[in-house]
C-alpha cells in the first residue's frame, strides 16, 4: 500500500484550521477559502485512498461484523 498518511494529515489539519477560524473572528472570506479548500482535499483524499489503499482480505460471509475477531 502506499503512502496514504499525508492526504488523511493534511485534510485534518484544514478542517482543524477551519474550524478554529471559525471561532476566531478571522475574515470571512479566508473562512470562506478554506471552506472551498477543505472540498477540494477531502475530494483528493477520498480518490486516493480508493486508489492506492488495500482492499480487505475478508468476505462479508466470513466476518460481517469487523468490530471483533471471528469465531
Amino acid at each position: 500500500m502506499k503512502n496514504l498518511h499525508f492526504p488523511v494529515i493534511a485534510t485534518s489539519v484544514v478542517l482543524f484550521i477551519y474550524l478554529i477560524s471559525i471561532y476566531t473572528n478571522v475574515v470571512f472570506s479566508i473562512v470562506f477559502m478554506l471552506f472551498l479548500l477543505l472540498n477540494v482535499l477531502t475530494i483528493w483524499m477520498v480518490i486516493r485512498i480508493l486508489k492506492d489503499g488495500e482492499p480487505s482480505r475478508q468476505t462479508f460471509d466470513e466476518q460481517w461484523y469487523e468490530d471483533g475477531p471471528s469465531r
